[in-house]
């Protein structure tokens, strides 16, 4: 395996390094510490080129779609301390949620 051929893999899978890549540095930041951050966010990325090239290109956009509207409707029901809770609770319906529309034929 060349170094180009890791490159292009790379550059392919990048919405889904960057989304677990980005959830994995939070899960540092709530462990503690920037040894933390930074090792949870290449194991994250190492597993969103995973999933990424396996074909969970929907499966991300829906836990995208999921956490953003999560966020928006915690804040209005309940103010901006319970963003991150509805974020997160969304993101992981999105997640089952497209994994789930996965599962139907495609034509």
């Amino acid at each position: 395996m060349t170094i180009q051929t890791i490159a292009k893999w790379v550059q392919a899978s990048l919405p889904g390094m960057a989304v677990t890549g980005v959830t994995g540095g939070m899960i540092g930041f709530f462990i503690g510490g920037p040894f933390w951050i930074i090792l949870m966010a290449l194991v994250g990325a190492l597993l969103g080129m995973v999933v990424w090239r396996l074909g969970g290109q929907r499966f991300f956009l829906c836990v995208i779609i999921g956490a953003v509207l999560g966020g928006l409707l915690a804040i209005f029901l309940s103010g901006m301390e319970s963003a991150l809770i509805g974020a997160a609770s969304g993101g992981a319906m999105g997640g089952f949620l497209g994994v789930n529309l996965g599962l139907f034929p495609s034509k």
